[in-house]
């Protein structure tokens, strides 16, 4: 739902014209000044933000040149809070559908402010109501840290969004990318457990792909020294297993004709095999890893 602040003025007087938010802040105005850093650091929009002064009965945008004015020494009359209160009631019933309304002001015209609202069936919140005026800017503080805090966990859960997207298929590679770009961040986003024990993975992942690797290497070796004719790389071309291996109806004959090269790749089915049941549990600690981002 859309949000409309109004604001009262400060009792900051700079010498020259200022848009408004600069205008109001000052040294002697550290609630205002709270005020405005709180929709700052809300991102609040703008133009959805307004000062009231009751010189003039004006309802001021928060980037308005503001012309330097003189300070009432007594608080406003109750005439002119009722005025700026229908002034402000007016704004908010041009705006479709009606937003919802922030008073950051004083008794004396949040008050009259909050009645007519109401009376408009509009829904709106006086901040900081019943603090005192001397704590109030301490009780924006406090707001600002909550909001700060929100912020950092509302930006950790997008990147807690973003890692899910990048796990697709929990795959050793997508393993060392989260490792890579999310390592440092682990404890932040909460999956240190994990990312360590992807880590662990991988070391023994990387290091039965290698010997795995090495195997096969020899394994061609040999073959191309016994199976001069072919006739063993046929028969293995479409084996991928030990049990597919020794299954065979002609495994016997082979590993009596081609005895060195079968031993070999007899071994390397079984290295094969490791990397397969690692690239397994990476996938499932992947899996893990995506759940403790969903928390």
């Amino acid at each position: 739902m859309r949000r409309i602040a109004f604001i009262t003025e400060s009792s900051a007087r700079p010498a020259e014209p200022l848009p408004a938010y600069l205008f109001y802040q000052g040294k002697q105005s550290r609630w205002i000044n709270a005020v405005i850093e709180y929709m700052e650091v809300r991102s609040f929009p703008r133009e959805d933000i307004f000062f009231l002064s009751p010189y003039g009965q004006r309802i001021i945008g928060y980037e308005d040149i503001v012309a330097p004015y003189p300070l009432q020494k007594y608080h406003p009359r109750k005439s002119d809070a009722l005025d700026i209160a229908d002034k402000a009631v007016d704004i908010i019933q041009s705006i479709q559908p009606t937003p919802f309304v922030e008073i950051h002001a004083g008794r004396t015209l949040a008050d009259p402010l909050k009645a007519a609202l109401e009376a408009a069936g509009i829904s709106c919140r006086v901040y900081a109501d019943g603090v005192p005026l001397g704590t109030k800017p301490n009780a924006y503080q406090e707001l600002i840290e909550e909001e700060k805090i929100q912020r950092k966990n509302r930006e950790v859960q997008r990147e807690k969004w973003q890692i899910t997207s990048l796990i697709q298929y929990q795959t050793p590679n997508e393993a060392s990318e989260l490792i890579y770009r999310y390592g440092k961040r682990a404890q932040l986003l909460g999956i240190e457990e994990n990312i360590e024990e992807l880590k662990a993975m991988l070391t023994s992942y990387r290091r039965k792909h290698k010997d795995e690797a090495k195997t096969l290497q020899e394994f061609q070796t040999l073959l191309s020294q016994e199976d001069t004719e072919g006739e063993l790389a046929r028969f293995l071309q479409s084996i991928t297993s030990l049990a597919e291996l020794h299954a065979d109806e002609f495994f016997e004959n082979m590993k009596f004709k081609f005895g060195k090269s079968m031993a070999k790749f007899s071994t390397y089915l079984i290295k094969h095999t490791y990397v397969l049941l690692l690239e397994n549990r990476i996938n499932e600690a992947m899996l893990r890893t995506q759940i403790a981002l969903m928390k």
